[in-house]
């Protein structure tokens, strides 16, 4: 292929039911440590939430870490279609909605997918955790009052970020690096304390990962429900709808062509910004698919390191925590959210009956559910406000054309959702099934969504964009097969627990 440009007919394509411009010139690309703290860390900041301090840890308090294996399948498979989201997005600046926008319409795909996201993350579980653990480490008020006011305080907290930030994006990529700092620093003191009082617990763990299990006389009983396990699968990483936000802030991040996009600012501190609705393609020269290539390796590269290895890291170091407590005999069979107090005492214990030691314990836990909620309630806010003003004149209208207003009273609007749902807590709702009813209805969104991201690319965008581009954007051959095979894996676990769940298991 020479230098020169590839002959276009027009500025303006059609793919799918939307057009698409564009650009003379892609943006260079930046080396990869610029690229470490980003998109990547902000996605594994949200993962590391209750699925590795409380389901996976719930299962290991039952049966140990004879379902490591499981865990590792499933995260395979959801940062692959997670990082096959966000192809696109490099190559175009465009996330997930606007692609499905090109497949089945603008106005369906914002009023599916934005209310399927505002219902599906709307019952603050990770608040409803943080405030009980508050709750218990403060001691007033007393009860479920107590833990329902804590998981109000926390959303109030969620809510001055969002109104004091800059670029929203930034302040909660800052808080979500610190966090996963501090889990780390915990968990490796932890580990080590563990570690050197009954080593022989890596050999178990190591034959979890590597020699795959189902013990079915626990499995699908009061003691382990499927209902749990489903959840324990979708929350191994990010899980769900909130996977598809990698590819907003991505494009936040200005990565590849989403550098001519523009990014939300706060709403006190932020400034008005224009946001482009629709995303460019690079005019199809040698250099530009260079650029764009190289972007796509990089961006690429960071998110399977940081998000994969991370994310599987940390989640076998919390079950190596509660196994190696098991073998202490100090931890029975948890169903809830007091995991993360048998977790406190755990490390209370190798720390030689310090106090101190499990306070930290559970303040880091209440700072890793504070990082978790913070980033569901801003991905939320940011696909409905994004996507609203993509679709809608007449809310850009409304909002004067700034789109921080808008972002402002989604995330008001989600925030009071949120307290709704958590005051429940007063009348004995249990945080755990605010944690995994989203779990399991996200887990559906997975099965769903995969077959519908490998359509897009090959139902769509392959038809439509000039030929030299797809021919460099296009997936390997196996990456289609793969997403399937998650779709089905997925859709095992959602069936069983869904089926139990509404009563159509014997």
């Amino acid at each position: 292929m020479s230098g020169a440009p590839a002959k276009v007919e027009a500025k303006e394509i059609l793919v799918g039911r939307l057009p698409i411009r564009f650009r003379p010139e892609a943006p260079p690309p930046l080396p990869l440590r610029r690229l470490l703290i980003g998109p990547a860390i902000i996605t594994l900041g949200l993962s590391i939430g209750s699925g590795e301090l409380i389901f996976w840890p719930i299962i290991s308090s039952v049966i140990g870490p004879v379902l490591l294996w499981a865990a590792l399948i499933s995260l395979f498979f959801q940062t692959l279609w997670t990082a096959e989201m966000a192809r696109w997005t490099v190559w175009t600046g465009e996330h997930w909605v606007l692609q499905m926008a090109r497949v089945h319409g603008l106005v369906s795909a914002l009023v599916i997918w934005n209310v399927f996201v505002f219902f599906a993350w709307g019952f603050g579980g990770w608040a409803a955790a943080g405030g009980q653990t508050l709750q218990v480490l403060v001691g007033w008020p007393a009860g479920g009052v107590g833990a329902a006011f804590w998981s109000g305080v926390l959303f109030v907290l969620i809510w001055l970020v969002a109104l004091l930030a800059g670029i929203v994006r930034e302040w909660v990529e800052r808080i979500l690096t610190f966090k996963m700092f501090v889990i780390w620093v915990m968990l490796i003191v932890s580990l080590a304390a563990i570690t050197a009082r009954v080593p022989e617990i890596w050999v178990d763990i190591a034959r979890g990962i590597f020699v795959p299990s189902w013990p079915a006389e626990v499995i699908g009983t009061e003691t382990l429900p499927y209902f749990t396990l489903a959840a324990a699968i979708a929350f191994i990483g990010a899980g769900g709808t909130s996977n598809m936000w990698y590819s907003f802030w991505v494009r936040d991040a200005g990565y590849g062509m989403g550098a001519y996009i523009g990014k939300i600012p706060g709403y006190l501190r932020g400034k008005p910004v224009a946001i482009e609705l629709i995303g460019y393609l690079p005019e199809p020269t040698e250099e530009n698919i260079r650029r764009l290539k190289a972007w796509w390796r990089r961006v690429n590269a960071v998110f399977w390191v940081i998000f994969f290895l991370l994310n599987y890291l940390t989640a076998v170091f919390f079950v190596a925590m509660v196994y190696g407590g098991h073998k202490m005999g100090l931890v029975k069979p948890a169903k809830g959210v007091e995991v993360i107090l048998i977790e406190a005492n755990i490390v209370r214990t190798v720390f030689g009956g310090s106090e101190l030691a499990a306070v930290l314990f559970m303040v880091v836990a209440i700072i890793l559910l504070f990082g978790t909620q913070l980033s569901l309630v801003e991905g939320v806010a940011r696909q409905i406000a994004d996507t609203s003003f993509i679709a809608s004149e007449r809310v850009r209208r409304f909002f004067r054309n700034d789109i921080r207003t808008t972002y402002f009273w989604v995330i008001t609007a989600f925030i009071l959702w949120g307290i709704f749902w958590t005051s429940l807590i007063s009348v004995g709702i249990k945080p755990v099934l605010l944690l995994a009813l989203p779990a399991n209805i996200n887990l559906v969104y997975q099965v769903i969504s995969a077959p519908l991201t490998v359509y897009f690319l090959y139902g769509v965008a392959r038809r439509s964009v000039p030929r030299e581009l797809w021919q460099a954007m296009r997936p390997h051959p196996i990456i289609p097969v793969l997403l399937i095979a998650g779709s089905v894996f997925w859709g095992y676990f959602a069936a069983l627990g869904w089926a139990e769940r509404l009563g159509l298991l014997s």
